[in-house]
């Protein structure tokens, strides 16, 4: 059998030093209009190689283990840097059976009624043109020579939603991302396409260049995002203090658990703690990671494909608060500031340089009442003020595809500056 003939070549390479990953993906996806309905099935197979010879580690991959056993002699002629040699998980992590085979139902047809709730939620001035649904499912196999054989199958319901507005001659078009981990939820994805599409066509510009900044959960979540390589440095920003980090009520954990009980290296998946009560603390390694730092892996050697081998990213990172209140009540606190309800442009932040630039739009809001939308407003500054300004978190905790799932509630930035 090829996936034989594979671990003799890899045993005779690099004995006792190698890993074997093979992926199986099946996805179905429906795209709809107004206008057409057309569905795409899509199968994929791939493996992957990775082994230390000559104290360098090697990585290979193909479509099939075949393809895999002409590869690896091909790339042992070039002289990658030297690399530490890792402690690999073993069989000590049991082995997760894989679900059994069944058909990969397809996404359900939802244009219909999202039109509709897009429809009342804008009072007519939004419209949905496109909307794309893809349920997939994926299985994957990894093993090394210190004795691991581990199985992971997971399934997902993803999509992107695309409207567009008009009002006065000006016209807006907007998209949103979405992943349900449950039962389809169509309501919150309503009314985030509503606010990015209706909110540029209200023409006003920023009525305050100071105040506070409450932000809706997806744009919180996409700030989390942007400062998520911090929790993988090996050695962070001088700007960062470990001790006061953020704001003290803060606690931000990476917790896969849910998803899948290990990574895609074989490790463990658990909750790592990164921030505490406002302390920077843990930290997200993979072997790599351990091998050239210290300490063990966390369970964070994640696979984007399996033609690039694994590298250290978050899986599911949470923002918690010690006090979360109900939404209405974060409102009603706000004196006079700005809601940033839809992001106009993908976040920039300079962690070196301890920056950070958002463009949103949204609504003004004075004395807890929302006073209007506003078509466009940009909040900069440093991030470490930023992390420390954070004074309130409501309970409407979401998840949001980073690509990763990143979940946090609607939070309150006690000062920001606006323009």
């Amino acid at each position: 059998m090829s996936a034989d003939r594979l671990r003799e070549l890899l045993e005779k390479r690099a004995a006792g030093q190698w890993e074997i990953y093979r992926k199986k993906g099946h996805s179905h996806e429906r795209n709809a209009s107004p206008r057409f309905r057309t569905d795409i099935v899509r199968n994929e197979e791939g493996w992957a190689a990775r082994w230390f010879e000559r104290d360098a580690l090697f990585f290979a991959s193909a479509a099939s283990a075949d393809g895999l056993v002409e590869a690896i002699p091909q790339l042992a002629r070039f002289a990658p840097a030297a690399s530490p040699r890792w402690n690999w998980p073993s069989s000590r992590a049991q082995a997760m059976k894989a679900v059994a085979e069944h058909p990969l139902e397809a996404p359900p047809d939802l244009f219909e009624e999202l039109a509709r709730l897009l429809a009342s939620e804008s009072r007519g001035e939004a419209a949905l043109k496109q909307l794309s649904l893809r349920r997939g499912r994926t299985w994957e196999r990894i093993e090394n020579a210190s004795g691991l054989e581990v199985e992971i199958s997971s399934e997902r319901l993803d999509g992107v939603a695309f409207g567009a507005g008009r009002r006065a001659g000006e016209s807006s078009e907007a998209r949103v991302l979405f992943r349900w981990d449950a039962a389809p939820d169509l309501v919150p994805v309503a009314r985030r396409l509503c606010d990015r599409v209706t909110l540029p066509l209200s023409l006003r510009a920023t009525p305050a260049h100071r105040g506070e900044w409450l932000l809706e959960p997806a744009v919180a979540a996409s700030l989390l995002a942007a400062i998520a390589p911090i929790f993988a440095m090996a050695r962070p920003p001088r700007w960062i203090q470990p001790s006061r980090f953020c704001a003290e009520t803060i606690t931000i954990s990476d917790d896969a658990t849910a998803d899948a009980p290990f990574d895609g290296e074989g490790t463990p998946t658990r909750r790592v703690i990164l921030v505490e009560n406002g302390q920077l603390g843990g930290r997200l390694r993979d072997l790599d990671a351990s091998a050239k730092g210290g300490g063990t892996s966390t369970g964070h050697g994640v696979r984007p494909s399996y033609r690039v081998p694994p590298s250290v990213a978050p899986r599911r990172l949470v923002l918690e608060t010690q006090r979360a209140t109900a939404p209405l009540e974060l409102l009603s606190s706000v004196k006079r500031g700005l809601f940033a309800s839809a992001l106009t442009a993908p976040i920039r932040v300079d962690l070196d340089a301890d920056r950070y630039e958002v463009e949103f739009t949204g609504v003004s809001i004075v004395a807890g009442r929302a006073q209007g939308p506003v078509a466009g407003a940009r909040a900069r500054g440093r991030l470490s003020r930023l992390l420390q300004g954070v004074i309130g978190s409501a309970s409407d905790l979401q998840f949001a595809p980073m690509p990763y799932p990143v979940g946090t509630g609607t939070l309150l930035v006690g000062h920001a500056q606006f323009d």
